[in-house]
């Protein structure tokens, strides 16, 4: 018996190396890589009180707050206020103080000397925290119930991470006072944030009880690498709507790498706002629950957002892939959907879709946004592919939409834009029939019609099966001989998002350089390989993957080789170490040891 490999990627996290963020997102200045080690040594033996280390235990016999500092055997009741720069708290036990509803935690941490407020691993908030804090980092702790989290001014550099959030009766969220008094600089990392009571009941209440939201007057938020699922509304919303439309009032939100499905609303939702980048999400099971909700989306947004950039994002198994409301006077200009995997989108049996609207639920519906670019996705077996019943320009560029199943590849409903938008450089494929396309007059085309009719607007476009290498499956990398592969070229969008902040985001949805060959490739993933070399471990001793005398090829694996580890061998994947293949065969009786801080990535997803 033999097992081939073709989807793996095994990461364990290496504490040793520097923080890599998602592609086109800046890496945060504070919040990630510091170490509460690295600057502080915890007091051993902790049997007296030492300035600087702080020791809470709100309901331990001894705790009084006439302990300045506090112990393990004689700590401290509360939290201390303010926690001067330099200091430590560790928080143990339930903790619920609330004096007048919540606990004010003000921490006056600075670059060189943060404070850290930190968990034991069974810490249980359970009452609000108002922050008004600087350079701090809270960690490792439990909120519930009323545990929510507010960041109001005069906060910057604050630090959410390592969390575990759940049946929250509110929102991680906060606000500032002014344009000139803003909270900024604020990470949420790699929480847990889920299972809000209700997420999933009575669907004509909008509860709008969301993971993270932040109110007016913040920018320069990063969240990132969090898992999140079951919330009361979306897991994060960005702006609101306002009247006369205001785009800075929040600004520069990161969001990252994180993991969401099963929420009550659309995971991602962003309304008034400027430069929001949302990027390498994986975005899943997104079904409708409210009824006020048709379609629900990975990622949602309207009311005109500036600078949207929705890049190199998984998101599959929904009701709807991205969209967009109607703007309702919002004034942003440019919003850009890049690099996504967009598969399996499809509705429920019972909803009353009609294919003959652009409203329709879609991979990609446009109502909103103006100047709309759709460029370089791979989309694959959805009830439409990119819709749009709204006004504007869309450019739809180097796109694949494959097998769709409800409505058209393409659809634009409305003549007005038409003379304002394009169709270059994409598959379109229909398995079993014509890719179809509507533009702005009903009429549905295949692909020749469509470009004999509208030279201009329509150049390079194909009706050809794009041979993933496992449609059936979701696996949309390209087989080496696919019509996609040096097909297309470079957009424009990719030197604007790196004139706008100094970013090069030409990888693909998988992380690659592009292109990887004389030309772009056409879709969200380039092809990576001409042909395949076998490489096979040999003998039965055991050895170490970069012993290269030991691999068929007198070579380690590269990323177009298909390994094969025989019966009987054994291979250790070294901590620190990294390992690459295009596939692998682990046949019956091979062992490979891939241990944690060791990274083993085998391409073909």
């Amino acid at each position: 018996m033999k097992i081939l490999i073709l989807l793996l990627v095994i990461i364990f996290p290496s504490t040793g190396k520097a923080y890599v963020p998602p592609v086109g997102i800046p890496a945060p200045d504070f919040g990630i890589e510091e170490k509460l080690a690295d600057y502080y040594t915890r007091p051993a033996p902790w049997d007296q009180e030492v300035a600087g280390w702080y020791y809470v235990d709100q309901y331990h016999v001894n705790a009084s707050d006439a302990n300045a500092y506090g112990t393990p055997e004689n700590p401290r009741q509360t939290i201390p206020g303010p926690v001067p720069e330099g200091s430590v708290v560790e928080v143990h036990g339930l903790y619920d103080y609330a004096p007048t509803g919540y606990d004010l935690i003000t921490a006056n941490g600075t670059e060189q000397a943060p404070v850290f407020i930190v968990g034991s691993g069974e810490t249980l908030v359970k009452r609000k925290w108002a922050i008004q804090s600087s350079y701090t980092i809270i960690e490792k702790l439990e909120f519930t119930d009323f545990g929510k989290i507010s960041i109001t001014y005069p906060s910057h550099h604050v630090s959410i991470r390592n969390n575990n959030m759940h049946h929250i009766k509110g929102k991680i969220g906060g606000y500032g006072n002014t344009d000139t008094e803003r909270v900024h600089h604020i990470v949420i990392y790699n929480n847990k944030i889920h299972s809000q009571d209700g997420w999933d009941e009575n669907p004509d209440l909008d509860l709008d009880n969301h993971g993270i939201k932040f109110g007016r007057h913040v920018e320069d938020v990063w969240i990132l690498d969090n898992l999140a699922y079951n919330n009361g509304g979306n897991f994060v919303q960005v702006g609101d709507w306002n009247s006369p439309a205001n785009n800075e009032l929040a600004r520069r939100y990161y969001i990252g790498r994180n993991t969401a499905y099963a929420n009550r609303q659309s995971p991602i939702g962003i309304k008034q706002s400027s430069d929001v980048i949302i990027s390498g999400n994986i975005l899943y099971n997104n079904k409708s629950i409210q009824a006020n909700a048709a379609g629900q989306a990975g990622v949602v947004f309207q009311y005109g957002p500036e600078r949207l950039w929705i890049i190199n994002n998984r998101i599959f198994d929904s009701d709807a892939g991205i969209s967009s409301g109607s703007n309702s006077g919002g004034i942003g200009q440019d919003q850009y959907i890049v690099g996504n995997l967009i598969y399996n989108i499809h509705t429920a049996d019972d909803f009353n879709y009609n294919p003959g609207s652009a409203w329709s639920p879609a991979a990609v519906m446009l109502a909103g946004g103006l100047n709309r670019h759709v460029v370089d996705n791979s989309i694959h077996d959805v009830d439409a592919g990119i819709s749009c019943p709204g006004s504007g320009s869309l450019n739809i560029r180097g796109n694949i939409i494959s097998d769709v199943t409800k409505s058209s590849h393409v659809f634009i409903e409305h003549g007005s834009i038409v003379d304002f938008s394009s169709l270059h450089n994409n598959i379109l494929y229909q398995r079993g029939g014509d890719a179809s396309i509507r533009w702005g007059d009903g009429e549905i085309l295949n692909v020749s019609e469509f470009e004999f009719e509208y030279p201009a607007q329509g150049q390079g476009n194909l009706d050809a099966d794009p041979l993933f290498i496992d449609s059936l499956n979701n696996n949309l990398f390209l087989q080496s001989s696919s019509p996609a592969i040096d097909r297309n070229t470079e957009s424009d969008v990719y030197q604007v998002f790196q004139n706008l902040y100094g970013i090069d985001i030409r990888v693909d949805s998988d992380g690659n350089a592009r292109p990887q060959g004389a030309g772009w490739d056409i879709g969200a993933l380039e092809s990576l390989c001409s042909s395949l070399a076998t490489n096979t471990w040999t003998g039965v001793e055991a050895g170490n993957w970069n012993t290269v005398s030991r691999w068929s090829l007198h070579a380690i694996p590269a990323r177009c080789n298909h390994v094969v580890v025989e019966p009987g061998s054994t291979i250790h994947l070294r901590s620190g170490e990294a390992g690459l293949a295009y596939s692998m065969e682990i046949q019956v009786g091979a062992v490979l040891s891939v241990e944690p801080g060791a990274v083993l990535s085998v391409a073909a997803q």
